[in-house]
């Protein structure tokens, strides 16, 4: 039997174990099974920008598989800090996890949409995104670990981040009409 027939046998066995728990009535199974579902079409969506940098810039490939590993370790550390002790009783280290995993894939989805022809401007926007992504995980840290960080700071890196993601497509699409 081949490594991906065996996937698919245990895939299959897994699924109709947990349909028969869910069937058989136990809400705290409905309740976890409903639980791994959504985060691991968070995670898997998070996932896929570290893949897609690999794909189109391979000299960051380490930093796509890193940003991919980051998000499956999320999924499964979170999950089972969820079924362990709940969802409000999440440990630092997971909540810092988390915030690496996220940022990590939005600086792949970033750097995996950079183009080698990029203008001055749309490179220096795309910087701006990185850095500020980069505060982001440090004051997330900082505030996960208790040292409370303002509303109107997040709100204001928000802001910032948003624009400097935003702002490459539009650049680019300026510099297209104006040739």
């Amino acid at each position: 039997m081949t490594p991906a027939r065996i996937a698919i046998w245990a895939l299959s066995i897994g699924a109709v174990v947990l349909i028969l728990l869910i069937l058989g009535g136990s809400e705290g199974t409905q309740e976890k099974v409903g639980w791994a579902t959504l985060l691991f079409v968070v995670f898997s969506l998070n996932s896929l920008p570290g893949f897609l940098l690999i794909q189109r810039r391979p000299e960051l490939a380490l930093f796509g598989a890193t940003a991919l590993g980051l998000s499956v370790a999320a999924y499964f550390v979170l999950l089972g800090s969820i079924f362990s002790h709940g969802w409000f009783e999440v440990h630092t280290s997971v909540g810092i996890l988390l915030l690496l995993a996220v940022v990590a894939g939005q600086a792949s989805m970033l750097l995996a949409f950079g183009r080698d022809y990029d203008s001055p401007l749309v490179n220096a926007a795309l910087v701006g995104s990185l850095v500020v992504l980069a505060l982001l995980v440090v004051l997330g840290t900082v505030s996960i670990t208790g040292t409370k960080i303002g509303d109107k700071v997040y709100g204001t890196l928000a802001v910032l981040y948003l624009l400097s993601a935003l702002l490459p497509p539009c650049l680019r699409w300026e510099e297209t009409e104006a040739t």
